[in-house]
C-alpha cells in the first residue's frame, strides 16, 4: 500500500510538472521580443523640446540639433532623411528630419527659426549613431538661429526629467487608446520597450506624430 501511495505521488508530481512546463512554453511563445531598453539620456547644459529635439548652444552663438532618445528609441534600425540642406533657411514648426523603418515614418519639426550652416551626413549613412553618440556624433544640423532667447522656453536640467517623465505616461495611454491593443510594447514593470514603431501602422504612426512631435 505504501509503495501504491509513493507511485502515485511521483505520478500526480510529474502531471503537475508537465502542466506547469507546457505554461511556461506558451507564455514564452506569447510574449514579444523585447528590442533594447527603453531608457533616456538628459546629459547636462543640453536643451529638450516638446517635438522631441534636443539643442546644444555653442559659445558663438551657434546651435547643434539632434532627435532626442524618446524618438530615436522607438525604432530599432531607422534611415535618416534630411528636409533641409546647408544654406537653407528653417522657420518654426517646418519639416527638417524624417525617420523611417519599413512602411512606418515619421517626420520631426524644428523647434526653432534659424540658418542651416551644417548637415551631418555621417548621420544619414550610420543611423546608429541615434543610439551610439546621440550627443556628440548622432547631432542633425548646426543652425545659426535668428533668436537664441528662443531657449528660454525649452527644457534643462530637473525639468527635462519631469517632462520626460510625464511624456512617457502620455505614451502609454497613447498605446492604450490604440483600436488594436498593444500589450507587446510593455514589459515587466510597465515599461515600454524600445523598438515599438515597427508594430504600429501608418494611420498609427501619423496620430503619433501629430500627438508627440507638434511644435507650438
Amino acid at each position: 500500500m505504501t509503495i501504491l501511495v509513493f507511485i502515485l505521488t511521483i505520478v500526480v508530481f510529474l502531471t503537475i510538472d508537465y502542466f506547469v512546463q507546457r505554461n511556461k512554453k506558451a507564455v514564452r511563445v506569447s510574449q514579444p521580443i523585447k528590442t533594447h531598453a527603453f531608457t533616456m539620456r538628459t546629459p547636462a547644459g543640453i536643451f529638450f523640446t516638446k517635438s522631441h529635439t534636443w539643442l546644444s548652444l555653442f559659445p558663438s552663438g551657434k546651435i547643434q540639433l539632434g532627435v532626442d532618445d524618446f524618438l530615436a528609441r522607438m525604432f530599432t534600425r531607422p534611415s535618416v532623411m534630411f528636409l533641409k540642406m546647408t544654406g537653407d533657411h528653417i522657420v518654426k514648426g517646418e519639416p527638417i528630419v524624417r525617420l523611417e523603418e519599413g512602411n512606418n515614418k515619421v517626420v520631426v519639426r524644428s523647434p526653432i527659426e534659424g540658418i542651416v550652416e551644417n548637415v551631418n551626413e555621417a548621420l544619414a549613412k550610420h543611423p546608429a549613431l541615434l543610439n551610439e553618440a546621440l550627443f556628440s556624433e548622432g547631432w542633425a544640423f548646426t543652425l545659426r538661429p535668428s533668436r537664441t532667447t528662443d531657449l528660454k522656453a525649452f527644457y534643462l536640467g530637473d525639468d527635462t526629467r519631469v517632462w520626460l517623465k510625464e511624456e512617457m505616461g502620455r505614451l502609454r495611454d497613447f498605446f492604450s487608446s490604440l483600436a488594436t491593443p498593444v500589450p507587446a510594447f510593455m514589459q515587466d514593470g510597465g515599461e515600454i520597450v524600445g523598438g515599438v514603431m515597427n508594430h504600429l501602422n501608418s494611420e498609427q504612426c501619423k496620430k503619433f506624430e501629430n500627438e508627440f512631435l507638434h511644435v507650438e
